[in-house]
């Protein structure tokens, strides 16, 4: 009877065994995908007008970034690198040390917004290769662990030139292991951009998606500085309230969803803001005016709302704002930083003002709308987020959502 027993339990004890590795193999493939797949990270741009603010808030916190992008060059019409933040100068040698003593990439940018320079420059082709490689003797004499190309405002008809300059590039940097990153302004839908019945291949671009996936080893979408661009947005959420965000996240989700037809979201890297806008507004017979006048850090558009007596309120978009009233009226705004949008009702703000008031609308960005970009960045599978800009005057509260 004892001998009949213990034949049950080891053949129990096998079959567990058994059971135990046979489940084993069944999940292998999942536990290797889970053990190589590649975390979420972060990166940002420390801009030249605050570098030493901004690299003093880093400082404290670099442990939960990957890169760091000085936004340190630019170039002239002749095509030479002019590095603005000095990056040979100063504390940055020292800094720059410690930063890659911790393993942190330094991937600096190149930033051009002449248009019409940068296809003077790209469509010569002798021009094009020597500005390929005096970008790829950067990188080699600095020891750079990368370069980010932050070229805007192109023509359309740069595209091809445009692509040809980034494959140069990738094909100069990536032999030394050196990472090509590519920063590109955001791409809407065309029904949300334009009121017109065309086709989305009636509009020429100036980036080409398909290049940019072959050839960059990250994507940065600069999806920030919506304003009143989206037309169904403002007409959704802008009817009767004030509505100019710097990025809302049903913009951004458009964004994405456009991007990652063409885009691999394993490239793509979420551009988000830190900052936020100010303007003026009036009503108009029907049209809501909407003029931009500067732009507010966190704690700039904090310290504006208290000295004006105003409270801060989550709005549509997902972010901070609030209005003030001014007997200032700022004149001759720029065309391109004055927006018109039709309206069926005047928004209560406006319609309460007395003779001579001028109306001034702030939306920012805080640590509760960078999360839920990075929250929507997460589910949508892609590389990582990268924050403009760590000039020290963030929302204090920014590094608790960097996880």
């Amino acid at each position: 009877m004892a001998e009949e027993v213990n034949v049950n339990i080891m053949k129990k004890i096998t079959k567990l065994i058994i059971l135990t590795i046979i489940a084993f193999f069944a999940l292998s493939p999942v536990l290797g995908l889970a053990a190589t797949k590649k975390p979420f990270y972060y990166a940002g741009w420390i801009p030249f007008w605050k570098q030493q603010t901004g690299a003093h808030e880093l400082s404290l916190n670099l442990e939960k970034l990957k890169e760091i992008s000085p936004f340190s060059y630019e170039v002239k019409s002749n095509g030479t690198l002019v590095d603005k933040l000095k990056i040979n100068e100063g504390f940055w040698p020292g800094w720059l040390s410690a930063v890659r003593d911790m393993n942190i990439k330094i991937i600096p940018t190149i930033a051009w917004f002449d248009g019409d320079g940068i296809d003077a420059m790209l469509s010569n082709k002798k021009k094009r290769i020597a500005h390929e490689n005096a970008i790829t003797k950067l990188v080699k004499d600095q020891k750079y662990d990368g370069i980010d190309i932050d070229y805007e405002s192109k023509l359309a008809e740069t595209n091809p030139y445009f692509s040809l300059f980034i494959e140069g590039l990738a094909i100069r940097l990536h032999p030394l292991k050196k990472i090509l990153s590519c920063t590109i302004e955001p791409r809407m839908p065309v029904s949300s951009r334009y009121s017109q019945t065309n086709t989305p291949e009636d509009y020429l671009y100036a980036n080409d998606y398909k290049t940019l996936n072959k050839f960059c080893d990250e994507i940065r979408i600069m999806a920030y500085d919506q304003g009143l661009i989206d037309i169904k947005l403002d007409v959704e959420k802008g009817d009767g309230k004030l509505y100019a965000p710097v990025a809302d996240v049903a913009w951004v989700k458009k964004i994405l969803d456009e991007a990652t037809k063409t885009i691999n979201p394993k490239k793509i890297m979420l551009g988000i803001p830190t900052y936020g806008y100010e303007y003026q507004v009036k009503w108009d017979n029907g049209v809501l005016i909407y003029e931009r006048l500067r732009s507010h850090t966190f704690i700039q558009a904090i310290e504006r709302a208290q000295t004006m007596g105003a409270v801060p309120i989550r709005n549509s978009a997902g972010e901070l704002s609030f209005t003030y009233t001014t007997s200032t009226w700022v004149g001759d705004v720029s065309p391109s930083l004055n927006f018109i949008v039709a309206s069926n009702q005047q928004p209560a703000e406006l319609a309460s003002l007395g003779n001579g008031s001028v109306l001034r609308y702030v939306s920012f960005s805080d640590a509760d709308a960078i999360k839920q970009k990075i929250d929507l960045a997460k589910k949508m599978g892609l590389r990582g987020a990268v924050f403009f800009k760590f000039d020290g005057e963030q929302d204090p509260l920014f590094w608790r959502v960097i996880k």
